[in-house]
């Protein structure tokens, strides 16, 4: 048998990076559409609806090739974060675990 070529961090760590979300409050908030950096139908939109539902954060994040980008607050004041450290934001190390 071969050795396993190293998965990039992204695929990796998917269902942690999913778990996390969810811990945190975080709801899907579409379907999976085309990411425009790898052409792959992975994009995920996440939403965090503020008090009383107005503001919050919603993160759309490809994971496949892990582009990720982050909106915050509402209205005039909505900003964007592009490029979006997803891991680093959920405190996943992107360093590879060894399989045991």
């Amino acid at each position: 048998m071969g050795k396993k070529s190293p998965l990039p961090p992204w695929l990796e760590h998917a269902a942690q990076v999913k778990k996390k979300m969810k811990e945190r409050g975080f709801k899907m908030a579409d379907r999976v559409q085309i990411c425009q950096g790898c052409g792959e139908y992975a994009e995920e939109t996440w939403s965090l609806r503020g008090p009383e539902g107005l503001g919050g954060r919603d993160v759309v994040a490809c994971m496949n090739c892990g582009r990720a980008r982050s909106w915050r607050g509402s209205g005039q004041q909505r900003a964007v974060e592009e490029p979006f450290d997803l891991l680093g934001f959920l405190g996943i190390s992107p360093e590879r675990t060894e399989p045991s």
